[in-house]
């Protein structure tokens, strides 16, 4: 696959991210104001949690953020491949993408795939 192709495959993963991210937002933002509600009118967190649906709160956005942050890792990782290819220098990629040289480095390295959070690599939960 050539460097442009890349870079675009990874923009179409990072768009399909947010966009899944919003409605995740949207639903947490519900999920908030009821846990607030909740503890304003004085029930414990102990009790308000055994009877949440789950996911809770925090679980959602424990991987709405690992879905993000594998998104942006792999777009991170094309772009560099593709300034490299287009004649941009490893200490270059560092300072464009405010890195070190041996960050740069590590994102050009053809066997180096990112580490996908570790509550993704079992798979959807």
């Amino acid at each position: 696959m050539t460097s442009s192709r890349q870079t675009i495959a990874a923009l179409d993963q990072l768009e399909t991210a947010l966009r899944r991210s919003l409605e995740d937002i949207h639903g947490l933002l519900g999920r908030v104001q009821q846990l607030r509600e909740s503890l304003l009118s004085g029930q414990p967190l102990s009790q308000v949690v055994d009877v949440a649906a789950r996911p809770l709160i925090i679980e959602s956005l424990t991987a709405l953020l690992d879905r993000l942050g594998d998104a942006s890792s792999a777009l991170r990782r094309a772009e560099a491949q593709q300034l490299f290819a287009e004649g941009f220098t490893r200490t270059r990629i560092a300072a464009t993408f405010g890195v070190s040289r041996q960050r740069a480095t590590t994102l050009l390295s053809r066997g180096h795939r990112g580490s996908q959070s570790q509550s993704r690599q079992g798979g959807p939960s």
